[in-house]
């Protein structure tokens, strides 16, 4: 398999992992005892849900947990197939993408923002054996 073929190949593969472990601890997720009435499959009920503050907070860490273990298990992946830096680079950005559209599409808390924003892609960077130096101005 040629190196192209090999990247994309990894980054489709690493985010179809990815989707599959959020929406498994997602479903996890709706498991936990939600407000009496609440259907999970309703986004409409979830939003007002959300809004009033009266989701489960171990429904929500379940949530960013997928998504943090969904990053690392998509760069190792993604990494192992392509055994480049690039493929790992890409993942991050296109899983990082899906993230923020889910984040956008219902009202999340702040601590849901950071730890989508942020963790998401500096797990599945972490994971590749990436490391993000800051610097002193």
């Amino acid at each position: 398999m040629s190196p192209p073929v090999r990247r994309i190949t990894a980054i489709v593969v690493a985010c179809a992992v990815a989707i599959g472990i959020v929406r498994l601890l997602e479903e996890l997720a709706n498991q936990v005892t939600m407000p009496t009435g609440l259907d999970p499959t309703n986004l409409d009920q979830v939003k007002i849900a959300l809004e009033r503050g009266e989701f489960p907070f171990a429904s929500l860490v379940l949530v960013l947990s997928g998504w943090l273990l969904a990053a690392y298990v998509g760069s190792r992946i993604s990494m192992r197939i392509a055994h480049a830096r690039g493929a790992t680079w890409i993942f991050a950005a296109i899983f990082t993408a899906v993230i923020v559209h889910d984040l956008m599409t219902l009202p999340h808390p702040t601590w849901m923002w950071i730890g989508g924003v942020l963790g998401v892609p500096l797990v599945a960077l972490g994971a590749a054996g990436q490391s993000i130096t800051v610097r002193g101005l």
